[in-house]
């Protein structure tokens, strides 16, 4: 029996094979880092897409309000200079000034700063 004793501390120690009790743990905290990740760069795209559509829409609005003051202005001077008679400037002025004023009502509240 000693014998036997001595030839198993022969081989020296032996290790055991144990399962990582936390793998599945970690790949869990690796995909939902990922996907956290997936989701904050899609939802950062989303607001620079967002803002990029608000800045076309408000130099399209400025666009179209300067195209109104021009029409004004030259409804003006066609006035002045006796082109178009007085029912049909009143009525013209009175369309543009309510088109502008649609346009400023959607251009919203200036911005300060």
């Amino acid at each position: 029996m000693m014998l036997l004793m001595l030839l198993a501390q022969d081989d020296g120690p032996q290790t055991a094979e144990v399962p990582n009790a936390m793998g599945a743990h970690t790949w869990f905290i690796i995909i939902a880092i990922g996907a956290f990740l997936a989701w904050s760069i899609s939802y950062s795209l989303q607001l620079h897409r967002e803002a990029l559509a608000r800045k076309k829409g408000r130099e399209d609005l400025v666009q179209r309000r300067e195209e109104i003051l021009d029409q004004i202005a030259e409804l003006e001077e066609q006035k002045e200079a006796g082109k178009v008679a007085d029912r049909k400037y009143k009525q013209d002025l009175k369309d543009l000034k309510f088109r502008l004023s649609k346009v400023i009502d959607k251009m919203g509240p200036p911005r300060s700063g």
